[in-house]
């Protein structure tokens, strides 16, 4: 049967048909094989999927610790209550953004962003300075900013299928003991999403997704 929205007989590119085998392939895998090192090129590529990725005004709100080292891992572990994905990956990353202080509109931290873009600051400001009121308003400026985290994460685990890799994300964790792991100050920084990379040492699970009848509609 043809996906929604495509005509029978019409065909998708081949781009577009490679990319979802690749959604289709991936899946959080719960156990992986810590003997199996990530190579240091794979982490640096999981790292450039995330720095490509986009984010709200260009902001690039993500920094990324990729945590390697065994007493750093096992840290993360702990904080996310020994969860077996974190405890037996050899590669974990955890996504940060600064606190909420750091996008005001005359912050250090918008301001070197800002100058990058034509027209620089005043240009930038002219922009932004509204969409900061409005989730200032609403107490939303670090929810948005948690939100880049997951939009770069997504984009860092089909990365890795398309790598050979396997992954999982980790929402379940004591934010402060993960600060704490990496040796971060939490009145500055909020860990917002983890996950553990490596390669499966389990049987591949089956997986079950909604139809996109059940799921989505055109208006």
């Amino acid at each position: 049967m043809a996906p929604r929205g495509q005509s029978p007989g019409e065909e998708l590119p081949a781009g577009a048909r490679a990319f979802l085998r690749l959604m289709d392939d991936r899946y959080a895998c719960k156990l992986f094989d810590p003997s199996k090192v990530v190579p240091r090129a794979l982490v640096d590529y999981l790292i450039e999927c995330i720095r490509l990725s986009p984010s709200s005004f260009g902001l690039e709100h993500s920094r990324v610790i990729a945590a390697v080292e065994p007493g750093i891992r096992a840290a993360l572990a702990r904080s996310s209550g020994g969860q077996d994905p974190v405890a037996t990956a050899p590669l974990v990353l955890v996504l940060l953004a600064p606190r909420a202080g750091a996008y005001a509109p005359d912050s250090d931290f918008v301001r070197a962003r800002a100058e990058r873009f034509p027209g620089g600051l005043p240009a930038f400001e002219a922009d932004y300075e509204g969409y900061y009121e409005l989730l200032r308003r609403e107490g939303r400026l670090e929810h948005w900013a948690r939100a880049q985290s997951y939009i770069a994460l997504a984009n860092a685990m089909t990365g890795a299928a398309a790598a050979g890799l396997d992954s999982c994300a980790i929402e379940g964790f004591a934010e402060t003991e993960a600060l704490a792991a990496l040796d971060l100050d939490p009145t500055e920084w909020m860990a917002c999403v983890m996950a553990a990379f490596g390669y499966r040492a389990e049987a591949r699970r089956g997986r079950f997704r909604l139809t996109a009848d059940e799921m989505s509609e055109l208006r």
